[in-house]
């Protein structure tokens, strides 16, 4: 079985450098092809993985991952199996029915990268329209060369006409290619994502039977939480995800609830609240008033002078630093660094462990820090990470904190130094972090309920 994946790759690698000679107009040989079944599946998927990357590329900011791409690399590779099949047909050459497909999806991922180079950022202040125009049309034209030389290179060399029957098959074979977009559904891989618009097969938010749900889910999601041990220093999260706009944001506090459940031992102590249009009956919104009542649950069930609450805020935020809370049609009321520290000190508590993943979110350090309070920040005041206003996925920060250096550390503070040093090196937005003294020296008491091991002997920071 090894060997035969091993051989299956050393043919795909020997096609693709094939293929790049091809398209580079470099001598190559019939011979050079390794021309199966196999090799044809392979050289689909991978034009299929090309093509998912550049549509991403291409894609707006709100854009997700669609299954309807699939529908256009189907009906693409229909187009190029059928008039491969009429070009063997006409030559007689059984042979040219597989080889066709092989030696032009060989040679065309240079050209995919090449056609997606000027819709990079980094282009759009090089590139203009006009010249984007030019090289547009100069990508068809490579196209339909490269298609030329593939059909003259599978055509058989002891027939007449080789050469015209080259070009008049890479016509045959280019242009269905070019004149796809009118002929079949080429939908794109990434689709612009719309979560404010309400189809009318979704549900509303603000129906009857939502509300009255949220009602009962609140309830339950208040009713789960266990009571706060004697004698033993629990760690509560509270994951708050407010912006329905942003699917990304939902993944990231899921995420992060995974990790302080199964590492931190925060299982039937966390709660967390959510804006999305895919879960408006299942999961209670993020709302202030839903996130005031579950603290104030909190507050009651724990011991003040001994428990600590961790709350992980991700979303959008305005030019006040406030979260942004979108969830149409409901009209709510945004969170903003003073409102969160109102709804401790009304519930009562006293140990908190803040992080905020969101536009310069080191603004709400100077807000909550004090001496019984740490504040983890994913950019500073004055710099905007660049995924701070979400996406498709989890952000880099909430990946490299809560997905990576909370699951592998028992320390906060070495978590966040791992996280940090991980940003860095990816040129993302590096976090901040302050840390009361108090809390410093507080959390050397919060311990596994595992082992009965320290988990966070906090630095002063």
């Amino acid at each position: 079985m090894g060997g035969a994946i091993r051989s299956a790759v050393h043919a795909l690698g020997r096609n693709l450098a094939a293929g790049l000679r091809l398209a580079l107009f470099m001598p190559v040989e019939r011979a050079a092809f390794r021309i199966s079944a196999v090799q044809l599946l392979l050289i689909v998927m991978l034009s299929a993985a090309i093509d998912i990357d550049a549509d991403w590329v291409r894609a707006s900011h709100d854009s997700r991952l669609s299954i309807l791409g699939l529908h256009g690399e189907i009906f693409a590779l229909g187009l190029l199996g059928f008039t491969s099949a009429l070009l063997a047909a006409l030559r007689r050459d059984v042979e040219m029915y597989l080889a066709l497909p092989i030696v032009v999806l060989a040679s065309f991922p240079v050209i995919q990268i090449a056609h997606v180079l000027p819709d990079l950022p980094q282009a759009s202040g090089v590139v203009s329209p006009p010249v984007k125009a030019i090289l547009e049309y100069a990508i068809l034209a490579w196209m339909f060369i490269v298609a030329v030389r593939a059909v003259y290179l599978c055509a058989d060399p002891l027939r007449a006409r080789r050469r015209i029957f080259a070009v008049l098959g890479g016509v045959l074979l280019i242009a269905p290619l070019w004149f796809a977009p009118l002929l079949g559904p080429l939908d794109p891989w990434w689709r612009d994502y719309d979560a404010t618009a309400v189809g009318n097969d979704a549900i509303s938010p603000a129906s009857e039977a939502v509300l009255a749900a949220q009602e009962f889910m609140m309830d339950r999601a208040l009713d789960s939480l266990e009571d706060e041990r004697p004698g033993v220093t629990d760690l509560y999260f509270v994951g708050f995800a407010p912006d329905s706009r942003r699917p990304g944001f939902v993944t990231d506090v899921d995420n992060a609830q995974r990790t302080m459940d199964e590492r931190w031992n925060t299982n039937a102590r966390s709660v967390v609240l959510v804006n999305s249009p895919l879960t408006v009956a299942e999961r209670p919104f993020a709302s202030v008033t839903h996130l005031r009542k579950v603290l104030l649950e909190i507050g009651d069930v724990i011991d003040a002078d001994d428990d600590v609450v961790m709350v992980y805020l991700a979303g959008s935020s305005g030019e006040d630093h406030s979260l942004t809370a979108v969830n149409p049609p409901l009209d709510l009321v945004s969170l903003s660094p003073q409102g969160l520290r109102q709804l401790f000190e009304a519930a009562g508590i006293r140990w908190r462990v803040v992080v905020v993943s969101t536009c310069h979110s080191g603004a709400w350090i100077d807000a909550l820090k004090d001496d019984e309070t740490m504040v983890i920040a994913s950019s500073s005041a004055t710099v905007q990470g660049a995924d701070c206003a979400g996406g498709v996925g989890p952000t880099a920060f909430g990946d490299a904190f809560f997905g990576k250096a909370m699951r592998a550390s028992d320390d906060l503070a070495h978590a966040f130094d791992v996280a940090r040093k991980q940003l860095v090196e990816q040129r993302a937005a590096e976090p901040m972090m302050s840390v009361g003294p108090a809390i410093a020296e507080h959390l050397k008491s919060l311990r596994s309920k595992s082992s009965g091991r320290v988990v966070a002997q906090t630095r002063l920071r």
